[in-house]
């Protein structure tokens, strides 16, 4: 939804709104900057170092920085912005506290020349698993350094955001925003990690809150991710340095799905998965039942055992032999 100057896009553990502001006029001296911050979630170390990190910190985003805060102490954090952007409503403590909600993370991406934007953390809000219910079994997914991934994603907006018009569209829909913070996700992963067993957690994860409530379509990135997963292995992952050459690389692999693709997803899992449902319908709407069951398919066996997906497969989809 676009208002002039300044639009704003909600997610489930993200929220994002930029702003028009003027170049970086002055920068405090306090300002504590963290080169990499997987380094602090990881590995803490002395009380200084993480007293530091929780009254907030700067971290790169390209050739630019974020400010990424704690809920907790929130308004020493925001003092580390520059004058010109403490002015403005969006970043003041109160507009913050009124969207983070309940969500885990936020993130206000400014229009500057040296801030790419701000990053909020509620770390008492994150989620230890993904649960979604076939049928009548419920699952669950537990989640591995969520902390991480949470911050990862939300770095990923703005990274993208700073990359449009250059390599990405000018404009993008609140759904491509959100597969392609995974896909800055996966990039990361394969940075900091000598496998890519968190990239397919975050893959089930989409899919299962997918199946939990079809209202999560707008962060289903499960078929993007599958699509870089499947194309490139973690040593060819690594081969690009510089995210900029991943995203140029794989974005021109990715489907670019219209407001009736989604809203015909959306159909087929509220038939198939929502509440209430209790008879299939197998030949409903089969030209979206391939790519569903593709999909669907790597995270059902994980949670059904192979033998078992299969045949729940068989009996929901007629495009499943």
């Amino acid at each position: 939804m676009t208002f002039h100057w300044q639009w704003l896009f909600v997610s489930l553990i993200g929220f994002s709104v930029a702003v028009a502001s003027e170049p970086l006029s002055d920068q405090p001296s306090s300002i504590s900057i963290s080169p990499d911050t997987s380094a602090y979630l990881t590995n803490p170390g002395s009380a200084t170092q993480s007293q530091r990190f929780q009254q907030g910190y700067f971290t790169d985003i390209a050739n630019k920085r974020a400010l990424v805060c704690y809920v907790t102490t929130l308004s020493d954090c925001l003092q580390m912005l520059p004058t010109h952007l403490r002015q403005q409503t969006v970043f003041s403590r109160a507009a913050i506290r009124n969207a983070i909600g309940y969500k885990s993370a936020m993130v206000l991406s400014a229009h500057d020349k040296a801030i790419a934007g701000v990053i909020v953390l509620n770390p008492n809000k994150d989620i230890a698993e993904q649960s979604g219910s076939i049928g009548l079994t419920t699952y669950q997914l537990p989640l591995k350094q969520q902390a991480q991934l949470t911050l990862w994603h939300e770095l990923g907006h703005l990274y993208n955001i700073d990359l449009q018009q250059t390599l990405l569209p000018g404009s993008l829909s609140e759904y491509q925003h959100e597969w392609l913070a995974d896909i800055y996700l996966l990039w990361r992963i394969a940075h900091h990690y000598p496998q890519l067993d968190l990239a397919w957690q975050q893959f089930h994860r989409r899919n299962l809150a997918l199946i939990n409530d079809s209202a999560n379509l707008s962060h289903w990135s499960a078929p993007q991710l599958q699509i870089a997963l499947t194309h490139y292995s973690i040593e060819q992952l690594q081969k690009f340095v510089r995210y900029e050459d991943f995203i140029a690389a794989v974005y021109p692999l990715m489907p670019l799905w219209s407001e009736r693709d989604m809203a015909e997803f959306s159909s087929l899992i509220q038939r198939t998965f929502g509440a209430g449902v209790v008879q299939p319908l197998p030949g409903y709407m089969f030209w979206r039942q391939p790519k569903l069951v593709e999909v669907l398919s790597p995270t059902l066996e994980q949670l059904m055992g192979k033998g078992n997906a299969q045949l729940w497969l068989q009996q929901q989809f007629s495009t499943v032999n």
